[in-house]
This record gives structure tokens, sequence and C-alpha cells, in this order.
């Protein structure tokens, strides 16, 4: 004979139930994974400063606009679920440009938008606009962007310029695309060092 449920054994049922639900739905949720980009190694050469220089404001695409990092099947665009950037992408991107640019331009004190106190001690602004700035499905990172060079007090534009990057992203993991991403931006900023060189130059 079927033995009967009580409705306390019931309850208790449904509860243990939903315990073991809750437990499965933690063990397959992962953490998120926090990542950042990263300068050109080695230190700032330790001479004395001969000009500086404000790095920004960095403009990205409204894409790029969110926590999670991005990447790009053809015209599709995969938002990761687990994998967020550790701040702001447009302030990790600018200050690794004020980093780079000092370790490249010996000389150089390189402060990050925003400028609060320092902007009167300016002597030249490097904007920066990424138009695109993403690992594809071909395996690579494409970093699109155009800057422009100004006076300290933004009464002079001095020079412009435009850059399209291509990285090489060893391996398919996030890991490998944010490293490649960190590479392109070294190479964006030895062209923009390159210019403010030229421009200094006698």
């Amino acid at each position: 004979m079927m033995r009967r449920m009580t409705p306390a054994f019931g309850v208790a049922l449904v509860a243990a139930a939903g315990v073991a639900f809750g437990c499965s739905t933690i063990h397959e949720s992962a953490p998120p994974r926090y990542w950042t980009l990263t300068a050109i190694a080695g230190d700032v050469a330790e001479v004395p400063v001969a000009r500086t220089i404000g790095v920004g404001p960095v403009s990205l695409p409204a894409y790029l606009d969110r926590v999670s990092v991005v990447t790009r099947t053809g015209s599709r665009l995969e938002v990761a679920q687990f994998d967020v950037w550790g701040q702001p992408l447009a302030e990790n991107v600018t200050r690794v440009l004020a980093d780079n640019l000092e370790r490249l331009l010996p000389g150089t004190s390189a402060t990050p938008f925003p400028w609060e106190g320092f902007s009167s001690q300016l002597d030249q602004r490097v904007a920066v606009r990424i138009a695109r700035f993403d690992a594809d499905g071909d395996g690579t990172v494409h970093l699109e962007a155009s800057w422009s060079v100004r006076s300290g007090d933004r009464s002079e534009r001095r020079s412009v310029g435009r850059a399209a990057i291509r990285e090489p992203v060893a391996g398919g993991g996030v890991e490998q695309i944010t490293d490649a991403m960190s590479r392109s931006l070294a190479e964006l900023s030895r062209r923009i060092a390159a210019q403010l060189s030229a421009r200094s130059a006698p």
C-alpha cells in the first residue's frame, strides 16, 4: 500500500528541492574575472622634466561603454558574461597611454584626464578618439584611433594623426586578448610619441 504523504513531509521535500536547486545554481554560476590593460614594461627615465602633457580625454564608441569585455564575430558583438574590466575602459586606456608616453619620451610628465588643478601647467594636450578596439573572429585585435595635439591652453591645434593597428592574439582566451590590446595601445603610444618628438625637434 502506498504511504500517504503528510503535509509536513511535503513542505520539507519542497524545501529540500529548493536548497538543492540553489546549490546547483551557485555551483553553475562562475565568479566574475576582472581584467586590466597594462603599460609598456620598464621604469620611467630619471631625468629632469622638460615637458608636461595632458593625455585625454579619450572617447570610446558606445558599444565599448560597458563593464564587460566585448569581442566581435563579423558584424555580431559578443559581450562576455563573466569577464569584466577592473575599471572603466576609457579611464584604463587614458592611464596606459599616459604611462607609455612617459616611458617613450624621457623628460616628459604625462597627466591623464581629468587634470583638475594641473591644466594651467600643461605644455601640450593630446586628445584621442577611438573608433574601434576589439578582438575579431580572425584572431586579431583591431585598434582604430585618431588624435589631436593642442597647446596647453587649447588655443592652437598643432598636429593630428590617425592609426589603424592590427595585433595578433596568441590564443583564444580573454587573457591573450587583453595582452594583445595592451600591445596595440603600446604601438599607438609610439606613433603619438614620434609625432610629439618631431614637433619638438629644432
